[in-house]
This record gives C-alpha cells, structure tokens and sequence, in this order.
C-alpha cells in the first residue's frame, strides 16, 4: 500500500483526464454526451474500419453498424447479464445516439481521407487514451458490484472482480473477432486469445483488464481482497526483504481513495499497452534460416502480428 500510495500521488494528470472524460460534455447543446463514451466510440470506429478494409467483400450498412455496436457493448452486455442487471442500451436511446453518430462521422472522415486510417500511426498515438479509456469502463464496471440487486458471493469474490474487468475490458473485442462482425457473413470461430501464437500481446486485453480490477479493488481496501495484502505484507515483511527495506504496516496508510486507484491502474495498464504497441508495430521482424532441401536457406519471418482487439 505504501508504494502505491507513493506512486498514486505522482499521477495527477492523470486522475485530472479522468475526471474531465466523466463529467465533460462535448457540447452543452449540439453533442450533451460526456467525453468518455464518446472517445470510446470514435477509438472503436478506428479499429473496426482497420478490421473491416481487410473483408473480401463490402459490408452492408446493416452488417456495419451492428457489427460495430458488438464490438463497442458487448462488453458492457455480457458484464450486465453476469451480474443479473439491465443493460443501459436496452432501456435508453443515449448510447445508441452517442455510439452511431460518432460511428457515422468517422466513416465519413475515413470516406474522404482513407490515408488517415494507418494503424500503426494511430495505435502509437492514441495508446495513452486506450489506456485511459480501458481502466474507465472496467472501473466503472466494477461500480455495479455495489448495486442492492448483485449477489453478496459476487460482490465479495476476488475472481468475479477480476472476470469482470477481463469482460469489460476485451468483451466486446473478443465478441465481435469471434463472430468475424466486420466481414459480410458472421461465424462462430475461436476466441482470437485462444488461437496458436497469441502470446502476451494478443491475450493482453483479457489479463490486462483482470489485472486493472486487481490493482483497483485491492489499493481501494475492498474486502473481496483483505487476504492479498495481508499476504503481501508478511512478504514484505519478511527477514530478506526487511534487511534492504522496512515496510510499514498496512494499517499505517489509508486505502487509495478510488480516483488515486484509478489513476494507478491507468498507469500500469498504460505501460503494457506501449509495450504492445511496439511489439506490434516497431520491433523488427527476426529472420531465421530454414533449411531447404535445394541447398539454398529460405528466409521466413518469425514475428507474427498479432490480432488487435478493444
């Protein structure tokens, strides 16, 4: 607690850009939605036209926007019927209006200048506010475990708080590459983290997510995890680790207040995301020699890229 404490307090900016997308509108008039869903729809829009120009065929208008809505609820959806809740799309027109026109404006943007959409140019760009963007739906998701009408096994499980930030944080990616949403004709196939090759990078939305509502819930001293840092800090407390450093006692330092936890799960999710950005984008491929049986060696790339997901 005490490291986090620390390194919460150094993290203002980043507490500063989560409480503007939350409670700044875009508009107080022409767009009166707040800056959080909204930049999740237009991020959203990005990767699914990315996906979409790699279809054999056009997409319809119905297969485009409905494809692109499972890949911007799906994780809200799937986390709602979990918990044994209503989801917010299923009961008020704002998400709807919020995430089709945003959609309908950055199609167009994409129709008139098509060179802008260049993925690893955005996904370097735009990696801090994926991050951002991340943390805050799977925070706020985690918010619903406090609602009167969720399970207390739910609410005081770790595991349900770290399946629901993997499910709010990749549902709707792994929902829509599943289905295939972005071609003509929709299939069930594997779940992309599930198929050979993904490595870290291609399961990091799922683990990255989970780990979110680890740091979150724990650094916040919700119950569910009162066991892990009693474990860690017998660990920290220990005759190796006590030689170098002495920790101080939990009880010592008040539980980050939820904004600081944030703050603090951005910040590590962030550092993940620019590592994945590299890895897929900027990292040179290596080339190994294989044999071939003409005597000459056949240069094959052993780098694979892997599948984005949001």
């Amino acid at each position: 607690m005490e490291f986090a404490l620390a390194a919460a307090n150094h993290l203002q900016p980043v507490a500063d850009a989560l409480v503007y997308i939350n409670t700044s509108k875009v508009h107080p008039f022409w767009f009166p939605f707040p800056w959080a869903p909204t930049l999740h729809a237009a991020r959203v829009s990005m990767i699914f036209h990315t996906n979409a120009r790699r279809s054999p065929a056009q997409l319809s208008w119905g297969t485009h926007i409905i494809g692109y809505l499972i890949m911007c609820w799906g994780g809200s959806l799937l986390s709602h019927f979990l918990l044994g809740l209503p989801p917010p799309m299923l009961y008020s027109f704002d998400p709807s209006i919020t995430y089709i026109s945003v959609h309908l404006f950055i199609t167009s943007i994409f129709y008139l200048f098509p060179d802008l959409l260049y993925a690893p140019v955005m996904d370097t760009i735009l990696w801090p506010l994926d991050a951002l963007l991340r943390t805050n739906a799977v925070t706020a998701t985690l918010g619903l475990l406090y609602l009167p009408g969720v399970h207390a096994e739910y609410q005081n499980s770790p595991l349900t708080h770290m399946i629901i930030g993997a499910i709010a944080s990749a549902g709707g990616g792994l929902s829509a590459a599943t289905l295939g949403s972005w071609t003509p004709n929709w299939s069930l196939s594997t779940p992309p983290v599930l198929r050979p090759g993904a490595g870290w990078s291609g399961t990091l939305d799922v683990w990255g997510g989970a780990l979110v509502a680890l740091i979150y819930s724990s650094t916040t001293g919700h119950p569910a995890f009162s066991s892990l840092r009693r474990y860690v800090t017998l660990i920290l407390s220990s005759p190796y680790l006590s030689m170098a450093w002495k920790p101080h006692a939990d009880s010592d330092f008040p539980p980050l207040s939820t904004l600081q936890a944030k703050s603090l799960a951005t910040a590590v999710l962030g550092i993940f995301f620019a590592a994945r950005v590299v890895n897929t984008h900027w990292l040179i491929p290596v080339n190994v020699v294989v044999p071939s049986t003409s005597g000459s060696g056949v240069k094959k790339s052993s780098k694979k890229k892997a599948e984005k997901m949001q």
